[in-house]
């Protein structure tokens, strides 16, 4: 009778042991499935700044059948003064890469838009890490005119992220207000906030993208509705300024400009068609990737009154390769939209 007990309590001993080892065997492949299987949406990209221009936001784009890897990051100026960026160099597995950043110049916590192309295809969820390098030159004074910056400095940083089917273009938004006396830039040397105007905002945000076109709108809410085929949103958060159906300036300042700065890549060379609406001033230019010149996209120099919510439009035919991209408004301190597209069969952002 003891002898059938023993075995009884040796079998439960034996039951109860190796199904702890089952059961911790069972979670330990689950974790391990969990870890192969997890996606960028729960792991999300990230990127690491060591100096004081930060990063914000990366992301890494890989044209699908080709070699060609778009890597973009925004980057933000934490320094009490302005510097102007030169290039951005991205750092991969030994390899070296050079891209473009917009705007040139960031104020006191203004950020840029950085564009680098690789000849990598990655595919779609491959994890691609890492370095990045801003080349710039530091202004030792809160004076934004052009020529008053030239201590070369860099500051870098690292990023790891998961390779998209889809392009991310974001862009890098500024907003001030002045006298519509103090000068206004004519783009014979780089974008900047004109002098004498006060910096009230800085921000950035992501267009909406379909069939080889980047759009936004944007609208206080007594203006919101559908602009260029997408119905308008309020200004970010962080663009509050620009968020009211009034927004009033205190003497002398009569006037509100906000200047909104990204980057494109043209695969081949393209009939690229540039659409904006506004109710009050246009200025909007392109400066290929090495070119130092600016270029009118709607004509002339200087700024375009428009009509009441009326469009601009043009058609450009540029070539292969990076192009920087600058809007600015002006617009007499009230409520008002703004809307910009970019669009053509080889463009990507």
């Amino acid at each position: 009778m003891m002898a059938k007990e023993k075995k009884a309590q040796s079998a439960i001993e034996f039951m109860t042991t190796y199904s702890f080892v089952i059961i911790i065997l069972i979670s330990a492949i689950l974790v391990v499935f969990f870890l192969v299987s997890t996606t960028r949406t729960d792991i999300g990209a990230q990127c690491t700044g060591y100096g004081s221009i930060s990063c914000s936001l990366m992301s890494v784009y890989s044209k699908k059948g080709s070699d060609l890897s778009l890597v973009t990051l925004v980057v933000d100026n934490g320094q009490n003064s302005p510097v102007d960026v030169s290039n951005v160099i991205v750092s991969y597995k030994g390899s070296t890469y050079t891209g473009i950043c917009s705007p040139e110049r960031l104020t006191q916590g203004e950020y840029a838009v950085c564009l680098t192309e690789m000849n990598i295809g990655f595919g779609v969820g491959r994890a691609v890490e890492g370095d990045y390098e801003i080349n710039a030159e530091y202004c030792n004074s809160q004076l934004v005119n052009l020529g008053s910056c030239s201590q070369s400095v860099s500051y870098g940083g690292s990023f790891y992220a998961y390779a998209e089917p889809f392009q991310t273009p974001v862009y890098s938004v500024i907003a001030g207000y002045g006298n519509y006396t103090s000068q206004l830039p004519e783009y014979t040397g780089q974008p900047y906030l004109p002098y004498g105007y006060v910096v009230v905002n800085n921000g950035y945000w992501t267009p909406q993208t379909k069939d080889n076109s980047f759009t936004y709108a944007y609208a206080t809410p007594v203006t919101s509705g559908s602009y260029l085929g997408v119905s308008s949103s309020e200004f970010p958060s962080d663009l509050y300024y620009l968020n009211s159906n009034s927004v009033s300036c205190s003497p002398p300042y009569n006037t509100t400009i906000s200047m909104a700065s990204t980057n494109i890549y043209l695969t081949s060379q393209t009939a690229v068609t540039f659409n904006a609406y506004a109710d009050n001033a246009i200025a909007a230019w392109y400066l290929p990737e090495g070119s130092g010149t600016w270029n009118s996209i709607f004509g002339g120099s200087g700024w375009s009154n428009a009509p009441s919510f009326g469009p601009e439009s043009n058609t450009i035919t540029l070539g292969k390769g990076l192009y920087s991209i600058d809007v600015e408004w002006a617009d007499t301190c009230g409520g008002g939209v703004q809307a910009f597209q970019i669009s053509g069969s080889g463009v990507t952002g």
